[in-house]
């Protein structure tokens, strides 16, 4: 990537057509759950996104370019992520679970047969053939390899792959930069394993950013300064990162997970791309989430997932499946109506171009530079809390194809289309509530963020005696897996949100626990050693190739 000339050493502006360009942003992520039980918070997490997300997005995609409709998308799968997907344990499981949810629907029509609710039969009539062919869908792919579908598209030129820290630690509270390296070392590691390629960009976990200068430690409060985030990424030939609106735009501006945040500064536009300094003085791409076009689809409330004929995600039968429509979405579940599917692609085309309604409205820049408008999601909104959104996105596609006015580009495409004109400096801040850390860093995490640091500062006393030889490396990677699994932004989220507050809690004791049982061993006899490694690869087997001969000499 390059600056214009107000930056020294870069070319001339560069010819660009004046569409609006939508750049749509797929952020996947599922904590490691693999070999960590299954109901209600292991492995079924991870099966309900790949039956309800992973393989319906792909159905979409076969179905667009069986009608000529050009794909275009950034979509991150999570090295984590994609390493359960590539799980043995993930493909058995998961070809159990679609027969389990096939034949649990059809339970279902069965007693709603016999009450002669023949509405309440037909939709479970449809779960069980849906699961059926979902189970179809995934037996056809080769190897049963999700990633490499995905991959696929990415070789094609259709979706571009976008990286992230290995275990989706959140980076800005890290204890130290040994262990900021250490998640994204091993992240661009897997995802070059995972996509045959070199990272252009990265999804920060959680939108968490934080540029150089003072920090202060979660865990006892001392402060220091350190790097910023840019400067780990341009270290590592990262090229481009997403954040959330403020950052950028200052002002007054809602969070994507709620809250206003207001900035009291005068930022720059959001329909731009933008551009930060590391310390050695290479750009780093910014590309800051549209709040207006975002709301649409985050909101039950005033966005399209709660329109009254969408599916309704929280209530749910005996047998876990939805027979219900959002009717409402204020109202209280024991008033929701019987879902009617055939009204609803009328629904998702409206919604589709309303969508595309809005971005007829973004003007080019002052200097003519087409605005940009990037909608930043999670990818499994689409279809697992939304059951319709991998129809939007498929009408979304098809719309835009015959939009003469819009354009929808990868975010590497747009960085090279439109190059920034300057450089920002912008605040700390999340995509989470308020934009700030609140969320990961409060009185309820305190707690954990000890245990972070703790866990991080042995791992780099004993990475020591591994670069002297004194540590098998097998032990190592064990050892350095553990660290990494804890970090995981996952556990102090749930924690505040207290929706599997005991779940998590329960993992960071588990991962430190494991931690300090291999460390314990570390002199142990090799038999002892073998026995401890043996039981925990039972739960933990993730990042092999990237831990494998990490210890510096």
């Amino acid at each position: 990537m390059s600056l214009p000339p107000s930056a020294p050493g870069t070319q001339g502006p560069r010819a660009h057509d004046h569409r609006t360009r939508l750049l749509i942003v797929l952020h996947g992520h599922i904590p490691q759950v693999v070999g960590q039980g299954t109901w209600p918070h292991g492995a079924n997490w991870l099966y309900e996104a790949a039956a309800e997300t992973y393989l319906p997005f792909l159905r979409v995609v076969n179905e667009l370019r069986a009608e000529g409709i050009p794909i275009k998308a950034t979509i991150g799968l999570t090295p984590v992520l994609a390493e359960q997907l590539l799980d043995p344990r993930f493909k058995t499981g998961f070809r159990w679970y679609l027969r389990q949810r096939a034949r649990a629907a059809n339970e279902d029509r069965e007693a709603f047969l016999l009450e002669k609710n023949e509405r309440a039969a037909a939709l479970a009539e449809a779960w069980r053939d849906l699961y059926l062919y979902l189970r179809e869908q995934f037996e056809a792919l080769p190897g049963q390899d999700i990633v490499r579908v995905f991959r696929e598209l990415a070789d094609a030129g259709e979706i571009e792959p976008m990286a992230s820290a290995a275990t989706h630690g959140f980076l800005p509270l890290l204890p130290n930069d040994r262990a900021i390296e250490r998640q994204l070392d091993v992240g661009l590691a897997a995802f070059e394993r995972h996509w045959g390629r070199p990272a252009h960009g990265i999804w920060i976990p959680e939108c968490a950013y934080r540029p150089p200068g003072l920090w202060v430690s979660p865990a006892d409060g001392h402060a220091e300064i350190r790097p910023g985030i840019e400067d780990f990424l341009a270290a590592r030939g990262v090229r481009f990162f997403f954040v959330e609106t403020h950052l950028v735009a200052g002002g007054l501006t809602p969070a994507a997970y709620g809250g206003n945040v207001f900035r009291d500064y005068e930022g720059q536009s959001p329909y731009r791309t933008h551009a930060v300094r590391a310390i050695d003085g290479t750009p780093v791409g910014v590309f800051a989430r549209d709040p207006l076009s975002s709301q649409q689809v985050w909101s039950g409330v005033v966005g399209y997932p709660g329109d009254p004929r969408y599916l309704e995600f929280h209530k749910k039968s005996g047998s876990g499946h939805r027979y219900w429509r959002v009717t409402d979405s204020k109202a209280d579940l024991a008033f929701k109506k019987f879902y009617e599917p055939e009204k609803v692609h009328s629904v998702v085309s409206q919604h589709a171009a309303h969508f595309i309604s809005m971005l007829r409205q973004v003007e080019p820049l002052s200097d003519g530079t087409p605005g940009l408008v990037v909608g930043m999601f999670d990818f499994e909104l689409f279809g697992h809390w939304w059951f319709e959104g991998p129809s939007f996105l498929g009408e979304l596609m098809r719309q835009v194809s015959k939009e003469p006015g819009i354009k929808m580009v990868t975010a590497w495409e747009a960085l090279q289309e439109t190059p920034p004109t300057s450089f920002l400096t912008m605040p700390p801040g999340t995509w989470g509530r308020n934009g700030t850390f609140e969320v990961w860093w409060n009185e309820h995490t305190v707690g954990y963020w000890q245990t972070v640091t703790r866990i991080e500062e042995h791992m780099e006393v004993l990475e020591e005696r591994a670069r002297e030889g004194k540590l098998s490396p097998e032990l190592f990677e064990a050892l350095e897996r553990q660290t990494l699994l804890l970090q995981s932004s996952d556990w102090p989220f749930l924690i505040d949100n207290e929706s599997a507050r005991d779940y998590a809690e329960e993992r960071i004791l588990r991962h430190a626990t494991d931690f300090e049982l291999l460390a314990r061993v570390a002199d142990a006899p090799e038999a002892m050693q073998r026995e401890v490694l043996d039981e925990i690869a039972k739960r933990d087997r993730s990042f092999g190739p990237e831990l494998a001969g990490r210890t510096r000499v």
